[in-house]
């Protein structure tokens, strides 16, 4: 028959096994926390991360509108360049034709006005000095009333021009090695 003394004994071993068993839980509930605490961090670093990168591509984003919108002007500039230059070829050309065409009847014209000039002065030597004196009184009236100045041959005309651009608004770029908030 076992005694008080066994049975003590018996208590004072299952004391000491759940003593153990106390601290092998308490060790084990360290250990847990300590890898929720590490799951945590690793969480919270993901999440960061996530959030940097977002912000990084919104960066992106802008930048890329902005580009867009200078591409979008610089072509609008273009064809503007594109349309002054096509009025100046064109008034280059139509000039170039008439002062082929007007030399050739200046010459025509200065050839055949010499010519009348001296039968005119042989055969009317009178009417030679009438024509000076005339001269000399158109020239006098000449400078107090002048005689209305033609239009001109051409109007400039500008090509539509786009609004000038401003600087668009674009995000502050972190410097190398600098973390995007």
């Amino acid at each position: 028959m076992a005694g008080i003394n066994d049975l003590f004994n018996q208590l004072v071993a299952a004391n000491g096994k759940l003593d153990q068993l106390h601290t092998d839980v308490t060790n084990g509930t360290a250990a847990t926390n300590q890898v929720k605490n590490s799951v945590d961090q690793l969480d919270t670093d993901v999440k960061n991360g996530f959030t940097a990168t977002v912000n990084a591509l919104t960066i992106l984003e802008q930048i890329g509108v902005a580009e867009i919108q200078l591409l979008f002007h610089l072509t609008q500039q273009a064809d503007t360049m594109i349309c002054a230059l096509e009025h100046i070829s064109k008034n280059t050309c139509a000039i170039l034709t008439q002062v082929t065409i007007q030399t050739q009847l200046q010459t025509g014209i200065r050839d055949d006005a010499d010519a009348m000039l001296d039968i005119t002065e042989t055969a009317n030597p009178g009417a030679a000095l009438e024509r000076e004196r005339l001269a000399a009184l158109r020239a006098q009236i000449e400078q107090c009333c002048p005689p209305p100045q033609p239009k001109p041959a051409c109007t400039y005309e500008p090509c539509k021009r786009p609004d000038p651009t401003r600087m668009p608004d674009l995000p502050n770029l972190p410097k190398p090695g600098q973390q995007i908030k």
